[in-house]
């Protein structure tokens, strides 16, 4: 047991020492999911799929509160926009609405 213990002690110290346990430094507070007319999803500099935007924002580190804002074409396709807000909410985020009728 106390091998045990002591083999346990050393990977957890190594693990902080190598910043294994530490949080990512560069975490996202919040992102803007912008969905163009041809149903292709953008977020920064990057285009992918509106089914894998949940993955992506996942994979850059999303804060675990931060806010994913979704601007969409005028002319994009519902399943463009379903499939973005199945993909956040399949992973487990959050989604609220904000209507904004000034616009």
């Amino acid at each position: 047991m106390r091998i045990t213990l002591s083999a346990l002690s050393l990977i957890g110290f190594a693990q902080i020492a190598v910043g294994q346990g530490a949080p990512p430094s560069d975490v996202i507070a919040d992102s803007t999911i912008r969905i163009s007319a041809d149903g292709v999803c953008h977020i920064k500099d990057s285009s992918m799929p509106c089914v894998d935007v949940a993955q992506y924002l996942l994979s850059r580190h999303l804060a675990q509160n931060g806010h994913v804002h979704i601007v969409v074409d005028a002319t994009s396709k519902y399943e463009s926009v379903a499939a973005a807000l199945k993909s956040l909410q399949s992973a487990g985020l959050k989604i609220g609405f904000i209507n904004d009728s000034h616009r």
